[in-house]
C-alpha cells in the first residue's frame, strides 16, 4: 500500500513514539523553519525511539522564501508592499509592509508588470516596480503575508546548477546525521541533480527531486532516469504551472515514474482542511484514492501534522482511506503497468512480472524478497498490487525500503551471505520464531550465484517448514 509520510512540527515533535504507533515509518523535517538544534534534536528522537524508521530532511535549496524579518499586520487589497533582501536597511522605506526574502535571485528573475505568488498560490500581487534595492509589489487581495511563505514567479527557471555555500552546508548537515533522505528543491535539470548526487558522493542520504515548475516537467524523463525518488510538490507546481492543470500533470508524473521503477511522494495540501477541522472534506478524500489508484508510493501530511490541531486523526483518516482503496485494486485487479510490452521486459522486470503473477494465486500466502541491496524491490513494486516482504541485513537498506510501495521490510536476524544460501533458511526459522504459519506456501525471490548486473534470479514456492529444516 502506499506509505504515510508525517512532517514534524510543534504539534508532533514530542509525538514519536505515538506516530510509530499509528503506522508511521517515514518523518519529515523542513530546515527552512525552526533551528538547526531543534532538527538535530527530532533526529535523535527518532532515532532512538524508532530506528528502523525512515527520516526525509527538506533543505531550503533554490525555495524563494520570505524569513523571519516580516510585517506582521494583515494587508488590504491594492496595498503596496516590499520585498528586500537581506542586506536591505529597511529604515529607508517608509513603510511598515517590508518582507525579506531568502534568496536574492529573485531580483533577476521578476520584471515590471508580473504576476507573482505566495504561500501556495493563496496570495497574489503585481509587480510595481523592480530595483537592485527592493522589489515594489501591489496586493490583489487581502491577506497576511507570514514568514518562511514561498514566493512563485509562474513559467520561471533557474539558471545556477550549481550548489552555494548555504546548499553545502545543509547537505553536509543531512550527511553529518545519516539522515535517509534529503528533498531538494526546484530540480529542473539532470545536471542540478547530478551535481548534488556528486556532492554527497557515497554517503547517505539518498536525494529526491521534488518536481515543482514548468521545466522540470519538460525535463522529466531525463530527471528520473537518474532519481532514487520524487517528490510531486503540488503547491509551488500548481502556481509555477496552472493550479488548472495540476491533477493532469501529477497524473502523467507518476505514469512515467512507475515505468521507471522511482518511488513518488504526492506532497501538499491532502488533508489541508484538518489542520482546523476534525473531519476531512469530500474532495480531499477522493484527491488521497486517486493518488493510490494512480501508483504513488508516499502520501505526505505537512502542516496537518506539523503545526496541525488534529495531527493524530490526519493520519488515522489517510490510513482508512488509503486501506479501502487497496482493498479495491485488489479485488478489482487493478494494475497501472497492464500496459507494458513483455518483449521490451529486462531480465529483472520479466521475474518480476512471473512473481506477480504467483503472487496473486491462492495458493501462495504471501511473497517474501530476500535481497541484500534492495534493489530488487524497485522492480517488483511495479508490478504488485498488494503488500509484500523484502528481508534484508542492512539498518540502512530497511529505511530505504519504506518509501516504496506495498513493501513491508523485515530485519533478519543473521547476515547475509553471497556464497551460499544458509541466510535463507536462517529466515524461515526467524519468520517461524515470529508467529508466521511453518504449513503454509509462500513465494521467495532472491538472487542466486547472481553475476553482475542480476538482481533477481530465483523464485521459489515453498512451506516455511521446509526451508527451515534445512538448519536441523
Amino acid at each position: 500500500m502506499s506509505k504515510i509520510i508525517a512532517t514534524i512540527g510543534p504539534s508532533t515533535e514530542n509525538s514519536i513514539s505515538k506516530l510509530n504507533d499509528l503506522g508511521v515509518k517515514i518523518f519529515r523535517l523542513n530546515l527552512s523553519h525552526n533551528t538547526i538544534d531543534w532538527h538535530l534534536n527530532v533526529i535523535n528522537n527518532i532515532r532512538k525511539i524508532t530506528p528502523l524508521s525512515s527520516i526525509i530532511v527538506d533543505i531550503p535549496g533554490r525555495k524563494i522564501r520570505t524569513t523571519t524579518k516580516v510585517c506582521k499586520e494583515q494587508f488590504k487589497k491594492g496595498q503596496i508592499i516590499y520585498l528586500v533582501s537581506n542586506k536591505f536597511d529597511q529604515d529607508s522605506l517608509e513603510s511598515k509592509f517590508i518582507y525579506e526574502i531568502n534568496n536574492n535571485i529573485l531580483f533577476n528573475i521578476v520584471r515590471k508588470g508580473m504576476e507573482i505568488y505566495a504561500d501556495d498560490g493563496r496570495i497574489s500581487f503585481y509587480v510595481k516596480d523592480v530595483s537592485k534595492e527592493y522589489i515594489t509589489l501591489i496586493t490583489k487581495c487581502d491577506g497576511l503575508l507570514q514568514e518562511c511563505k514561498g514566493i512563485n514567479i509562474p513559467e520561471s527557471f533557474f539558471d545556477d546548477k550549481e550548489l552555494n555555500d548555504k546548499d553545502k552546508f545543509f547537505l553536509d548537515f543531512c550527511c553529518e546525521n545519516k539522515v535517509d533522505f534529503v528533498g531538494i528543491s526546484f530540480v529542473d535539470n539532470a545536471e542540478y541533480l547530478n551535481n548534488i548526487q556528486n556532492y554527497i558522493g557515497e554517503r547517505r542520504p539518498k536525494v529526491i527531486a521534488k518536481i515543482e515548475n514548468a521545466k522540470a516537467i519538460k525535463n522529466l524523463s531525463e530527471i528520473l532516469k537518474i532519481s532514487f525518488a520524487i517528490m510531486i510538490d503540488r503547491g509551488d507546481l500548481s502556481v509555477e504551472t496552472k493550479t488548472s492543470s495540476i491533477g493532469i500533470l501529477q497524473k502523467d508524473i507518476l505514469f512515467e515514474a512507475n515505468k521507471l521503477g522511482v518511488p513518488v511522494i504526492v506532497a501538499t495540501e491532502m488533508l489541508h482542511t484538518m489542520q482546523e477541522s476534525i473531519n476531512p472534506t469530500k474532495a480531499e478524500c477522493n484527491d488521497i484514492t486517486n493518488s493510490v489508484i494512480d501508483g504513488a508510493s508516499c502520501l505526505m501530511l505537512s502542516g496537518e501534522t506539523a503545526v496541525g490541531k488534529y495531527p493524530y486523526e490526519s493520519i488515522e483518516t489517510m490510513r482508512s482511506i488509503i486501506d479501502l482503496t487497496m482493498k479495491y485494486i485488489i479485488e478489482s485487479k487493478k494494475n497501472p503497468l497492464e500496459y507494458v510490452d513483455t518483449n521490451q521486459l529486462s531480465q529483472a522486470d520479466l521475474m518480476a512480472r512471473s512473481v506477480s503473477l504467483i503472487a496473486s494465486a491462492k495458493i501462495s500466502k504471501g511473497l517474501i524478497c530476500i535481497s541484500k541491496t534492495g534493489e530488487g524491490v524497485r522492480f517488483l513494486a511495479r508490478y504488485i498490487n498488494k503488500d509484500f516482504y523484502c528481508i534484508t541485513d542492512s539498518f540502512e537498506i530497511i529505511r530505504d525500503l519504506n518509501i516504496f510501495r506495498n513493501v513491508k521490510p523485515i530485519l533478519s536476524e543473521v547476515v547475509f551471505n553471497k556464497n551460499d544460501r544458509f541466510h535463507i533458511y536462517s529466515i524461515a526459522k526467524q519468520l517461524i520464531k515470529n508467529g508466521w504459519n511453518p504449513e503454509l506456501l509462500y513465494t521467495f525471490i532472491y538472487v542466486s550465484e547472481g553475476g553482475a548486473g542480476l538482481r533477481l534470479n530465483t523464485i521459489q514456492i515453498n512451506y516455511l517448514k521446509s526451508l527451515a529444516s534445512f538448519m536441523l
